[in-house]
């Protein structure tokens, strides 16, 4: 089973009541909400990053910014996840989601599941409830809700050294099977592979990263490198051509940026060890 309790079939959705069907993509396509999502993603991964597993008490996070808030709230069983548009300029549709993961130790699986996601849209006073459990609008909310799960456990603490989060391994494995398709070929497939090894030497690494670098890398991950080449193979080959060009030169910004995050990360290894070694001149060259 994926992120997602979603074995009903699509044709069953068109038989459920308005409330249980997945939002509309026309209702969360505007930029307060893309800004809102990309906002409580890069809230999640702090949250990740502040987490003590070993907190056996709840654990509850609030935050107010760009007109947005957000809550956190870690049971023994549950983790709950809210946010809602609090801005007082109206000019976008108020919304407001809640997210109820069950948490893998009590689902008894390889990992957790949403057992409530929901969306409520004010549209100029008529409220619209919607599913958000299958909404792509909503992944990568939803692969964070699994890494902070896999957190929880303590399953970072316990990797070895070296080694990549299952959460991302699982987002890496994906992308190398888009990066194999047919129509990703040439110079495209080549700066596919490229970017694909940047990630394998960074995600063991991502501390030395600071917060807004490492959500940069994860949503690169999760959903702007595999949508921009699905979307691409998806096209017709007139369009594909046209396109190549682009998407080329977006891939070469992705991998400079990449690039700029490994040399940081070597920058902390290097001054680790300058520190170890000068620590060692002080102890021993006497």
């Amino acid at each position: 089973m994926g992120l997602f309790d979603s074995s009903e079939p699509q044709w069953l959705e068109k038989l459920l009541p308005p409330q249980f069907k997945t939002v509309e993509a026309s209702l969360l396509q505007d930029a307060s909400t893309t800004n809102f999502l990309s906002y409580a993603e890069q809230l999640l991964d702090e949250f990740i990053d502040k987490l003590d597993p070993l907190e056996n008490k709840p654990q509850k996070w609030k935050r107010t910014e760009r007109g947005f808030t957000v809550y956190l709230k870690i049971r023994r069983n549950l983790i709950l996840f809210s946010g809602y548009d609090s801005q007082k300029d109206r000019s976008s549709t108020p919304k407001k989601f809640y997210i109820q993961w069950e948490r893998q130790m009590i689902a008894k699986r390889d990992t957790g599941k949403c057992k409530q996601g929901t969306i409520l849209i004010n549209d100029r006073g008529r409220i619209i409830k919607r599913s958000i459990k299958r909404s792509p609008f909503f992944k990568g909310i939803f692969q964070r809700m699994k890494l902070l799960d896999h957190a929880l456990l303590g399953t970072n603490a316990s990797q070895e050294q070296g080694a990549i989060d299952p959460v991302l391994k699982e987002q890496l494995n994906h992308l190398e099977q888009v990066a194999t398709h047919a129509y990703i070929s040439g110079v495209i497939h080549s700066r596919a592979t490229r970017l694909i090894h940047l990630f394998r030497q960074i995600l063991p690494e991502l501390e030395p990263l600071d917060l807004e670098e490492r959500h940069v890398v994860k949503r690169m991950l999760s959903t702007e490198l595999p949508n921009i080449l699905t979307g691409y193979t998806a096209l017709s080959a007139e369009n594909r051509e046209l396109r190549h060009r682009d998407l080329f030169q977006a891939l070469c910004q992705m991998e400079l940026t990449l690039h700029q995050y490994l040399e940081k990360i070597e920058d902390h290894r290097l001054s680790k060890v300058d520190h170890l070694l000068k620590v060692n001149k002080i102890r021993y060259d006497k």
